[in-house]
């Protein structure tokens, strides 16, 4: 995803939190959940460290998607605010967890929070013939064939490997072409 995006309800505050920060964004120092003054200073901030690179030290347009600001030092960093929509975000939630459940028993479905779960998936490995990372990729293609979205899964011998297997070891692994990251951690690494 290539565009500079919040998702935040503007109608409130600046000190409103952002649900959701896009990679692109993120590349500007701006955390996960930020608050939305953060955002709005730290894009202030790097537009002024790009400004000084611009011939008369003025931008010719502005853009909120990365590749096109990668390839015109010239264009002003810009973003999308997005407003949340719960209840379509619940309705792909639902619609996420219903193809999970054609592969795995609920009981070995532990949601976490509205776009994360944990999965025990050690029973259904010989069952699938698959390794762990094979049915990871077959769940995660039948999600973005039926819903349009990517994931990313994060593989270990615990819950606790899993979690930061996803949440920092794929942030620094190459996406497939699909957008798709694994990443795989155990006791020995």
């Amino acid at each position: 995803m290539t565009t500079n995006l919040v998702v935040a309800d503007k109608s409130r505050t600046e000190k409103t939190i952002c649900l959701a920060v896009s990679p692109a964004l993120k590349c500007y120092g701006i955390p996960g959940r930020a608050r939305l003054f953060e955002v709005v200073q730290k894009v202030k901030e790097a537009n002024s460290a790009c400004r000084w690179k611009v011939p008369n030290r003025t931008f010719i347009g502005a853009s909120d998607d990365s590749t096109e600001l990668d390839t015109n030092p010239e264009l002003e960093i810009d973003y999308i605010v997005a407003p949340p929509r719960i209840a379509l975000y619940l309705e792909y939630s639902t619609r996420i967890y219903s193809i999970y459940l054609k592969y795995i028993a609920p009981e070995d479905i532990f949601p976490y929070s509205i776009d994360e779960v944990f999965m025990d998936v050690t029973d259904y490995l010989h069952t699938y013939n698959m390794t762990a990372r094979e049915l990871a990729m077959t769940m995660i293609q039948d999600v973005l064939k039926t819903t349009g979205i990517t994931a990313t899964a994060g593989i270990g011998t615990n819950m606790y490997l899993c979690k930061i297997a996803m949440d920092i070891v794929a942030k620094h692994i190459k996406a497939d072409k699909d957008g798709v990251r694994i990443a795989e951690l155990d006791e020995s690494l």
